[in-house]
């Protein structure tokens, strides 16, 4: 079979299974800035979490308190390292960097 045939193939294939849904499926912005209307998720959240009762077997399920936080290893001989300090200063411009501005003066 000629390979452009086949492309042509995959390409009417594509279009017959896209184009159906294509006006129903992600709509823009521009479709519902009119008369400012949206999907909205409605419902309420899922259940909590429980032993499923199809188990003959207990199954645990999550419950207490978290973990204590990071500390030293105390088999180790050797110094470990754990974080302290503040953190790392905030994003900030580079300076090397024109701004847009001035790329569009020069």
């Amino acid at each position: 079979m000629n390979s452009k045939a086949v492309y042509a193939f995959l390409l009417a294939l594509a279009l017959l299974i896209v184009l159906p849904v294509l006006s129903t499926v992600n709509a823009t912005s521009a479709q519902n800035a009119g008369d400012k209307t949206a999907l909205v998720a409605d419902g309420s959240p899922g259940p909590p979490p429980a032993p499923n009762p199809w188990l003959t077997e207990p199954v645990m399920v999550a419950d207490g308190s978290p973990g204590p936080p990071p500390a030293p290893n105390p088999w180790l001989t050797e110094p470990v390292m754990v974080a302290d300090g503040s953190p790392g200063p905030p994003p900030a411009p580079n300076p090397w960097l024109l701004p847009q501005s001035e790329l569009l003066a020069a």
